[in-house]
């Protein structure tokens, strides 16, 4: 984070807030994006699979749901 850091515990479960401008209904991607979004659900799957193998369920959930929003949006830059 920018300027500082979160205090967040793991027994707080998935940050609401993470990711929330790929999750907002105003977000848009273009098709100059691609590479940024290609790379950015790379890292969210390897995050996915990590949370799994520690056990923590709503984090690897969350990951989860940010892929298939990225999938979303890659798909709409492509056809758009």
């Amino acid at each position: 984070m920018a300027g500082g850091y979160c205090l967040r515990a793991p027994a707080q479960g998935a940050c609401t807030y993470a990711n929330i401008c790929e999750h907002c209904s105003s977000f848009n991607a273009e098709r100059s994006s691609l590479p940024i979004l290609a790379a950015q659900r790379v890292d969210a799957d390897a995050l996915a699979r990590d949370a799994e193998q520690r056990g923590w369920i709503t984090e690897a959930a969350r990951h989860k749901q940010l892929i298939t929003r990225l999938d979303n949006l890659i798909n709409e830059a492509t056809a758009g």
